[in-house]
């Protein structure tokens, strides 16, 4: 009986330590995992592109930023969360942009609430904008599927979408998870 005991126990040992080994050794940094805040893209969906006016009255279109990482940030002047996330992102932006990192605000707005809105609040990033209804199908189409500000999706080098913003604000840290993800 003791003997038997002995051997349970050591088999129970080594299924712990064989345990704990197989779970230390999972990568706990897999690209395709949901995080906190962002839902993981399954597949390769190309991001749609757009034709958009800056605010010099440019026509900007999203294949000018391919061969980067973006974070398409979808707000409007009279969203409180897209306010406080705007320093995240021009921080991000800051930290990350010399490795290939840009951020690109689209405001469902008209371009003088977005003025006014640009007067008060710091934005380092390109700004685009349009009239809300189109500008919120558009966001449908990166994946909003709450139909809600702010919404962001992030887009890899190659130009697919690779995670979408759950809904709410997010923090500067669940942004830049990931970002690190991706810049991998």
């Amino acid at each position: 009986m003791k003997n038997k005991l002995i051997a349970s126990g050591a088999t129970l040992v080594l299924s712990l330590v064989f345990g704990i080994g197989a779970l230390v050794a999972q990568d706990d940094s897999d690209p395709r995992e949901e995080t906190s805040r962002f839902i993981p893209v399954d597949g390769d969906v190309r991001r749609p592109d757009f034709a958009l006016l800056d605010m010099q009255g440019e026509t900007r279109t999203m294949d000018e930023w391919d061969g980067q990482v973006v974070l398409v940030d979808f707000w409007a002047s009279w969203c409180i969360p897209c306010r406080h996330e705007m320093p995240y992102f021009n921080e991000l932006r800051a930290k990350y942009g010399d490795q290939g990192f840009e951020v690109i605000g689209i405001a469902a707005d008209d371009v003088e609430k977005v003025e006014e809105f640009l007067a008060e609040v710091q934005v380092d990033f390109p700004i685009v904008y349009g009239e809300m209804f189109d500008v919120m199908d558009l966001s449908a189409d990166y994946g909003n599927s709450f139909g809600g500000l702010p919404f962001s999706t992030f887009v890899d080098r190659d130009g697919n979408m690779r995670y979408v913003q759950k809904a709410g604000e997010m923090t500067y840290d669940e942004a830049e998870e990931v970002l690190l993800r991706l810049l991998n």
